[in-house]
């Protein structure tokens, strides 16, 4: 009898432990929970195409618009007068973009009198502008784990184009 009550419970171990297996197995054949997401930005509205596009995705309210503080920074020559950017790898998550058409070439975001931009800039959601940078949450986008596109109109405040502006002898 004893022998019987052995065998059963040795039958039982087993088939528990081959649970254990195949849920292990299971796991480890399914993907992560937290898979890789990706952001296709399309940029609209670029008045020409010198210089570049600077753009600054941010994952941290905190830290949004703060020059050099984006998770993710990309400066991208401009084949013509639209591009298209696609950030990838990225966490699930809410992000925030900004970028600014580096006209000159310069890796700075001009400004003029009473810090107006002379060169174009954007914001995801296109949000709002009112003598400051959107919040977070009002450009805050949410990539989770399969492609979000969005796209981003440039606006500028001033007419000229820094090339114009070079030529008339202004900084």
């Amino acid at each position: 009898m004893t022998n019987m009550a052995g065998n059963a419970e040795r039958r039982a171990w087993r088939l528990s432990g081959m649970g254990i297996v195949l849920c292990v197995s299971l796991l480890a054949s399914t993907p992560a929970a937290t898979r890789a997401g990706e952001l296709q930005v399309e940029v609209k509205g670029l008045r020409n195409n010198d210089g570049l596009v600077r753009l600054a995705l941010y994952d941290r309210p905190e830290l949004f618009p703060i020059s050099g503080k984006a998770f993710v920074i990309s400066d991208v020559p401009i084949p013509y007068q639209g591009l298209s950017l696609l950030f990838s790898d990225l966490p699930p998550g809410e992000y925030a973009l900004a970028l600014f058409h580096d006209e000159d070439g310069d890796n700075v975001f001009d400004k003029g009198f009473l810090g107006l931009p002379l060169e174009g800039f954007g914001f995801s959601n296109d949000a709002t502008v009112f003598f400051s940078a959107p919040s977070f949450s009002a450009a805050a986008v949410t990539v989770g784990e399969a492609l979000t596109t969005i796209t981003v109109h440039v606006r500028y405040w001033s007419q000229d184009s820094s090339k114009e502006r070079r030529e008339d002898g202004e900084p």
